[in-house]
């Protein structure tokens, strides 16, 4: 027997550290290759998928065209059927066309006779109507005239004094909103060093014409406008809490409210149409003709739904002088509350500005007509008003009446002076 070969420890510490250097390069070399085999995975893995999407790239396209071919083909064969069919049937296409033709040549005739017959209805009534009147002026005809009125003395007088405070509140109202408009647009200048005189009708500026650029037209003559829309949305919040009050001053601030609605969109609407007053704003602002369109529409349609919104307020105010308001008094009390107000308070805001009436104003003033509209009309769909209980009778009032014609003589007699700002 061979003795067993003994190494010194330093060896055999050498032979285990070559050991383990031999180890962890194969562990190296199997986790590189691993590696590398995972990466020719992933490669062959996006290779198949971009060849995968390559063809289904190119079935779609396939299929998209052959849809298209098929959709050519089918409106072609669409066409020529309707072609066919047009050829077939044309005498029965050209006998219906006619037929609706006539049908509606008919109903046009008939349309244009209707009319007329209606107009003759009206002018006849109207006429019947009108002789009637001249016959009622027949001097035998006067002691049953004067019989009426002291019948009905008790109602005209009513219906008087009603309409002279409504008149009164309505110019006073108006000349209070157009003074406002007036003064702002002359403080306006101010900022521009523009020297200007206020008179009742209009400012008048004394500048030069090389002085005036963009952004001083646009101020000046947006700023009244856009201060009374300001305004008006005030006085609607602070005529909510009024409105059931029974005194005869809220019927100022419903005016107040109706005149600074109509200062805004009334002159949004003159002036994008006619380039006046608040139109120079609009034109140095360089806005288009269909945006011009669109601020008209805006302004007729937010003063229509002005007079919708208000009919019940104007309706209310009858608190003021009834207990309560009859469906059957309702037409009576809108007309002397409202209509008559309004047509006699426009004479009189054109007396007042004689002889310097400026039909761009007159024009934005009778804008609001188009808010009495919907109330004259929206009044009927509304039940009987009852109030407190107090019974009260319609009498005219000295206070309010002689307050509002003195606002009216102090407005024309001062600023027929004229006041001069800046």
């Amino acid at each position: 027997m061979s003795a067993k070969k003994k190494y010194s420890f330093i060896y055999r510490v050498y032979r285990r550290i070559r050991y383990l250097r031999y180890v962890r390069k194969l562990r190296r070399s199997a986790l590189k290759n691993a590696r590398h085999e995972a990466r020719q995975k992933e490669a062959e893995s996006r290779r198949k998928a971009k060849a995968h999407r390559k063809q289904e790239s190119k079935a779609f396209s396939e299929r998209k065209r052959h849809d298209r071919a098929e959709y050519r083909r089918q409106k072609e064969l669409l066409k020529a059927e309707h072609e066919e069919d047009l050829m077939l049937n044309r005498e029965k296409y050209e006998a219906e066309e006619a037929e609706r033709k006539a049908l509606i040549k008919k109903e046009k005739q008939f349309q244009k006779y209707r009319r007329k017959k209606l107009f003759r209805f009206y002018f006849k009534y109207c006429s019947g109507n009108i002789l009637q009147s001249i016959k009622a002026l027949h001097p035998a005809n006067i002691p049953h005239l004067i019989s009426h009125l002291r019948k009905n003395r008790i109602l005209i007088r009513e219906f008087l004094a009603i309409t002279t405070h409504s008149t009164l509140f309505f110019v006073a109202a108006y000349l209070l909103v157009f003074a406002i408009m007036l003064f702002t647009s002359a403080i306006s200048g101010i900022f521009f060093d523009y020297t200007s005189i206020v008179y009742f009708f209009e400012v008048t500026w004394i500048v030069k014409p090389e002085e005036w650029f963009g952004d001083s037209v646009k101020l000046i003559y947006a700023s009244g406008p856009v201060l009374s829309g300001i305004l008006a949305v005030f006085a609607s919040i602070a005529y909510t809490y009024i409105r059931t009050n029974r005194r005869i001053g809220k019927l100022f601030l419903l005016w107040f409210m109706m005149h600074a609605y109509n200062a805004f969109f009334g002159s949004l609407l003159i002036g994008s149409l006619f380039g006046r007053g608040f139109g120079y704003a609009i034109i140095w602002s360089f806005i288009s003709d269909t945006e011009k369109v669109i601020y008209s529409i805006i302004s007729i349609t937010a003063l229509f739904l002005l007079g919708v919104f208000t009919t019940r307020s104007f309706l209310i105010t009858a608190n003021s002088y009834y207990s309560h308001l009859d469906k059957r008094n309702q037409q009576n009390f809108i007309w002397a509350q409202l209509i008559m107000p309004f047509i006699l308070g426009n004479i009189l805001i054109g007396l007042i500005m004689f002889p310097e009436l400026l039909w761009y104003d007159m024009t934005v003033a009778l804008c609001l007509g188009i808010s009495i509209i919907p109330v004259a009309i929206g009044y009927r769909f509304y039940p009987s008003l009852y109030f407190e209980e107090d019974h009260v009778r319609p009498r005219l009032l000295a206070k309010p009446v002689i307050l509002t014609v003195c606002l009216i003589v102090l407005y024309r007699v001062i600023l027929g002076f004229g006041i001069t700002v800046g």
